[in-house]
């Protein structure tokens, strides 16, 4: 049967949303790119950096390389390096992952900036609006949720027939959305924050928090992708789940509840007592007389 899931609100923040984390994501690998380093605490000493993407120019060949805590991979072809018409360009990340294409700092500043706000703006609306009409309770994950995040993860993968999901939301959904509602949506809006000069001055806390200015934009590098992982579950979950109806629902906001659909009763069944035909009554209780039975000599003697 039909269920009306998604309010509209719901919807419309949802994709928005989506919207913003994609720009948000990709203007943010632009920044990144300008200086593609990280460090712990306040200074940036080159040789301090505990990631790095970068270019190497190798007996003439230019190679890229990606290095974590002093273990380094070549990703020529990916990352560190862009082939051009021009010959081979320094670049962490390639221009079809970064909004804006072509290397523009204050661009992928000012692109990054006003989807912050928009993030921020369209997930108050969705939370408050959820907030006020319950639905947020629905998702939030509860200590009687985690005995079933296992069976869960088995439905998912296909090694558990049945689904121990109960109500709208299942364990790992609750999961899920609990985290980033209440973990990662404000330590990386924090941590955005905290990498702004003008916030820093008027609010020295904000940076300490996170044990230095560098510090913060290690954890929002980080926390971005923790976002992306969650979106990457959430498309693997509406996928395994049934992407025409959960698309549906999304879109429309009517989705199909299977599980109440296979346990209704046929219509026949359900139907009243009082509409069904009454069955024939046996002859003894019409009142009429059963038929006499019929001797095997008397037939013999009839023909």
């Amino acid at each position: 049967m039909l269920d009306y899931r998604h309010n509209r609100i719901t919807r419309f923040t949802h994709w928005m949303n989506a919207l913003a984390l994609l720009i948000l994501f990709m203007s943010g690998l632009q920044i990144f790119n300008a200086f593609p380093n990280l460090h712990w605490g306040s200074k940036t000493e080159p040789d301090e950096a505990f990631f790095s993407i970068y270019a190497a120019n190798e007996d003439g060949e230019v190679r890229g390389y990606t290095r974590l805590y002093g273990w380094q991979v070549e990703t020529t072809g990916l990352f560190g390096i862009q082939r051009t018409e021009m010959g081979p360009s320094p670049r962490a990340f390639p221009s079809w992952l970064t909004i804006p294409g072509f290397f523009w700092l204050a661009g992928g500043r000012r692109w990054h900036f006003f989807f912050a706000w928009i993030f921020v703006l369209n997930g108050l609306l969705y939370f408050v609006y959820n907030l006020a009409n319950g639905h947020v309770r629905k998702f939030l994950l509860r200590p009687k949720d985690l005995a079933k995040l296992l069976p869960m993860l088995l439905y998912y993968l296909r090694l558990r027939r049945v689904s121990p999901q109960e109500g709208e939301y299942n364990p790992m959904q609750k999961m899920a959305y609990t985290g980033v509602f209440f973990i990662l949506t404000p330590l990386i809006i924090l941590s955005g924050l905290a990498m702004s000069p003008q916030m820093d001055a008027t609010f020295n806390w904000l940076p300490a928090i996170f044990g230095g200015r560098q510090s913060a934009r290690s954890f929002h590098f980080i926390l971005t992708f923790l976002f992306t992982f969650f979106t990457f579950g959430h498309i693997f979950m509406v996928a395994t789940t049934g992407v025409i109806n959960n698309m549906r629902s999304m879109i429309t906001g009517w989705y199909m509840d299977k599980a109440v659909a296979e346990s209704s009763p046929p219509a026949e069944e359900a139907a009243p007592e009082a509409h069904r035909e009454p069955a024939p009554a046996p002859t003894e209780l019409a009142g009429e007389p059963p038929e006499p039975e019929t001797k095997k000599e008397d037939k013999d003697e009839t023909h």
